[in-house]
């Protein structure tokens, strides 16, 4: 029971070769199957941190190897969706490269900072996340990036920020940071609250 989380968690690595070969065949249904999948994998991500914490595998560890799974999953649904919906992809390519280098600059902050990939884990990029699942849902659906689209790109690059200013202000890498307020208190040596459903 013990190995569940980090069973959940390499799931989607499957998953995402899964979608990736579903999206290079064209078939005409891979829309709706690649859906199906990101829903499952979105259902592992949720549940492998939930699980984790209850049987008490929390780890650095575990939490670094989910933010890593989490980046392939997703980028190799924005793949599958610029194979299977270009023109959709194609209207939406400035704002999403914008996001990217937001994501891009806290990596980079984090590994020049402590040498270490970021994984804070804060609250609003967990509402990212969900953003993430019903913006992919609106193109493999409709076909089209709409309202959406650009609500979740402002809510990814805001979330963006929340972690570069997080790892900005630690004096010393750390993970499950719910936000940069959060990060403020850890820096002058106050405790924190977490909640158990969301950080560990």
């Amino acid at each position: 029971m013990k190995h569940l989380p980090i069973a959940l968690v390499y799931s989607r690595l499957l998953i995402s070769a899964i979608i990736i070969f579903l999206a290079f065949r064209d078939n005409i249904f891979a829309n709706h199957i690649i859906f199906v999948l990101m829903l499952i994998g979105l259902l592992t991500d949720i549940f492998d941190g939930i699980i984790a914490r209850k049987l008490g595998v929390s780890t650095i560890k575990l939490r670094e190897l989910d933010t890593k799974v989490d980046r392939v999953f997703w980028f190799s649904i924005l793949l599958s969706l610029s194979i299977l919906e270009p023109e959709a992809i194609k209207n939406q390519l400035t704002p999403i490269t914008i996001l990217i280098l937001f994501e891009a600059s806290v990596y980079g902050l984090s590994i020049i900072r402590f040498r270490k990939i970021p994984s804070p884990h804060n609250l609003i990029s967990k509402l990212w996340g969900l953003m993430v699942f019903f913006a992919f849902s609106e193109v493999l659906l409709t076909s089209s990036a709409a309202i959406i689209f650009d609500s979740m790109i402002i809510v990814g690059i805001v979330s963006r920020i929340d972690s570069f200013l997080i790892y900005s202000i630690l004096k010393k890498w750390d993970h499950d940071i719910p936000s940069f307020h959060h990060a403020i208190k850890i820096r002058k040596g106050e405790a924190i609250k977490t909640h158990s459903l969301f950080n560990g």
